[in-house]
């Protein structure tokens, strides 16, 4: 920064160059240089004598440019600090800061005592110069200890957000050994079984591909979320039409949890314009946490209800509930709360549904309460957002 700093000066001022702007130069220049050229990751030695000469830099371009007099000076120890903070450690700000201050006075008193002479015709008294280290050296504890804050926060979001990404794919390997293990089983027990029984297996192996892939389709749909945003396909979508073909795809799954679905469609049939296929992925998502999270022998409810400007998809089930607490960053990438952290899942799945009700200017809400179901309503406009 500091080397961008006095080349853009030099440039400004093409005239030749002062010698005590040369040597400020070379004193950024030399370990930064060392810096970038540095095989591989640099040591923290040097950064932190490129750091301590950058400080000396800024000092001596205050001086050269009028001492106690130059207040816009103290602006670039500010810049070290948060370099200080970003490159080495968080106390490394603070060790910066420090550092800068006692260059600060150092230089401020060697002037007031006549050990360095005045650049410029107008001096400060000493009672101001002293005043004007108080207010330097405040500012300077002051950008260390923001700068300080920032990076902890930074630092816990990037670290929560790596922890959240390495549960989620652990969760992922551990969830696909149970699929593509009955996959297995059922394939091998296939290849010997007579006509009749092999169709059983055959839809108990399309049961298990079907869950292992909704695994993966979440985690790749999350990241390319991610990556860019959702663009809907709009198109008219009958929206009765599209709620029972979900249902009847996640019947098999239903049928092997021994659960129940009932679909309960608005009458007459709505028209919405809407992206078929995301809203079906959306719904395919609700309706799997649903069946999922059911106990054996339960319902899973379909609603769909036609108002003036919107339709509403609502999903119930009679699961474990959801506590009032949890419900607020249910929603959020890779969150599982405290009742579902016994089923498998990698907590994507209403993370999409989320995004994709968005896209299309719509919600997703929940009503849940702990140990009497959940119910979530996807509510989409009757036309594009505009």
């Amino acid at each position: 920064m500091l080397v961008a700093f006095w080349t853009t000066k030099l440039l400004v001022f093409p005239a030749l160059p002062a010698e005590e702007d040369m040597i400020i130069v070379l004193l950024a220049l030399i370990p930064t240089v060392a810096v970038a050229s540095w095989p591989g990751e640099a040591p923290t030695v040097l950064l932190a004598v490129s750091i301590a000469a950058d400080v000396v830099a800024v000092t001596a371009g205050i001086y050269v440019g009028g001492g106690v007099d130059n207040t816009s000076g103290p602006l670039l120890y500010a810049l070290v600090i948060v370099l200080a903070g970003l490159v080495l450690s968080e106390p490394a700000n603070y060790l910066a800061a420090i550092g800068s201050a006692v260059a600060y006075g150092a230089m401020v008193c060697a002037e007031q005592v006549k050990w360095l002479p005045h650049r410029v015709p107008y001096g400060k008294p000493s009672d101001d110069a002293v005043a004007t280290i108080v207010i330097v050296d405040l500012y300077l504890l002051l950008v260390a200890w923001v700068t300080s804050y920032a990076i902890r926060q930074m630092r816990t979001v990037y670290l929560r957000a790596d922890e959240m990404r390495g549960e989620a794919v652990s969760s992922l390997s551990h969830d696909l050994k149970d699929p593509l293990s009955i996959i297995q089983g059922y394939a091998e027990m296939a290849q010997e079984a007579e006509a009749g029984d092999r169709a059983q297996y055959l839809q108990r192996i399309r049961h298990s591909a079907q869950h292992a892939l909704d695994l993966v389709r979440n985690v790749l749909d999350a990241a390319a979320i991610e990556s860019r945003p959702i663009v809907p396909n709009y198109e008219p979508v009958r929206i009765n039409e599209l709620v029972q073909g979900v249902i009847e795809f996640h019947e098999l799954i239903a049928k092997g949890r021994n659960v129940q679905l009932v679909s309960q469609p608005a009458a007459p049939a709505p028209i919405i314009h809407a992206d078929g296929q995301l809203v079906g992925r959306a719904l395919g998502n609700l309706i799997s946490n649903a069946i999922k999270y059911s106990q054996r022998g339960a319902t899973v409810r379909v609603t769909t209800a036609a108002g003036r400007d919107s339709v509403s998809i609502a999903v119930a089930d009679n699961g474990p509930g959801i506590a009032a607490e949890d419900q607020a960053g249910l929603f959020q990438k890779y969150r599982r709360t405290s009742s579902t952290e016994r089923v498998d899942g990698t907590g994507l799945g209403l993370y999409i549904v989320s995004r994709i009700a968005e896209a299309h200017g719509g919600t997703v809400t929940v009503s849940s309460e702990l140990g009497r179901g959940s119910t979530f309503t996807l509510e989409l406009p009757l036309g594009p957002e505009t």
